[in-house]
């Protein structure tokens, strides 16, 4: 990109250099829209750069400057309607957005991370973290670490010596599994498939005490062994899949709760909702981070506790991120894929 191409920035806002990009698991869905109004479009929302031009306010606010490094939360809120005032940013429908909800349209245009430099609005969400911090683990903190402890902790209420299983063991899961350790769960069980091997045998670094093998064993059966009949506290469901709901919710102990975590999945299936009610199960949907979670989330990463960095797998140039995006979705395989990530400079 040439500099005179780059936006002019003012008191208020900054522009940041993406250092590297993760490519999410809703980043196939982002990529088969078909509304018109969604485009032109960059993708990318997983990320961590550094600090190219900042205004003055801007550093101020976000207590950072020229060169520090620094992670963006991909969504924030206009600050002043309900949705705001309250801490749900999330849901305010004048917020902007980075790698989906705001097109490339919009000035000044660099709306997304697959992309050698990215806008940083007067109200994004910016957070520091530090430079010796892998790019890999760093690029994972808001939308995977971040999602994880609030999923897991905040929502899901785990706490020590609980019973956590978490149903597919990708990027999602992985944090799951590591947001369960951080609780103090006693026993966290990662449940995937034959060719999720790989996968489940980074839950166990996470902190997974077992793990569960759909295609050769029966989940239920596993988890019930596991636990004296109890079953699960809490029940995670990552996969984005139809099928994994009913096993989720047969997965957890009476009175126990399911999170049900993917945005990914757009196929109808069936359930048996008597075995809600019966069990008083607390049925709980759950979309993206906030702000506490992220900062608890940098803690995390920063201590090194967990090998984060390896949830990355591949990495990408520009030229590449189709291919990228496509492996994500599955329509292109790629050995030992768990996370792809774009590198754009």
């Amino acid at each position: 990109m040439r500099a005179f191409d780059l936006p002019v920035i003012g008191e208020d806002d900054g522009l940041l250099r993406v250092e590297m990009c993760g490519v999410c698991g809703s980043d196939p869905r982002i990529y088969s829209w078909t509304d018109g109004s969604r485009f032109p479009l960059i993708m990318g929302h997983e990320l961590v750069g550094s600090i190219a031009e900042i205004g003055q306010r801007a550093a101020a606010r976000w207590g950072v400057d020229v060169g520090d490094r620094v992670i963006v939360e991909h969504l924030f809120g206009c600050g002043h309607c309900r949705w705001c005032l309250v801490g749900e940013y999330r849901f305010c429908k004048e917020g902007l957005g980075y790698g989906g909800p705001t097109p490339a349209s919009v000035p000044p245009h660099l709306w997304g991370a697959y992309s050698e430099y990215m806008y940083l609005a007067a109200n994004a969400r910016v957070h520091r973290i530090r430079g010796d911090v892998p790019a890999e683990a760093a690029a994972m903190t808001c939308a995977n670490i971040g999602n994880g402890l609030r999923w897991v902790q905040t929502v899901g209420g785990a706490k020590s010596g609980d019973t956590v299983v978490v149903v597919g063991p990708g990027g999602q899961g992985l944090a799951a599994v590591l947001a369960a350790r951080e609780a103090g769960a006693g026993r966290i069980v990662a449940v995937g498939l034959s060719r999720d091997e790989h996968r489940l045998a980074l839950a166990k670094a996470f902190g997974a005490t077992d793990t569960v093998n759909l295609d050769v064993e029966d989940a239920v059966e596993a988890v019930a062994a596991l636990t004296d009949g109890e079953l699960a506290d809490l029940v995670v469901d990552v996969t984005g899949a139809t099928a994994s709901l009913p096993l989720a919710l047969e997965l957890a102990r009476p009175m126990g709760t399911v999170i049900v975590g993917s945005n990914s999945g757009a196929e109808e299936g069936r359930i048996v909702p008597s075995v809600i009610p019966v069990k008083e199960l607390r049925v709980q949907g759950v979309n993206t981070h906030d702000t506490a979670a992220v900062r608890a989330a940098i803690k995390v990463v920063e201590s090194g506790r967990y090998p984060i960095e390896r949830m990355v797998t591949h990495r990408f140039s520009l030229e590449e991120a189709e291919t990228a995006v496509l492996a994500a979705g599955g329509e292109v395989e790629l050995e030992g894929l768990i996370k792809g990530v774009i590198v754009p400079n």
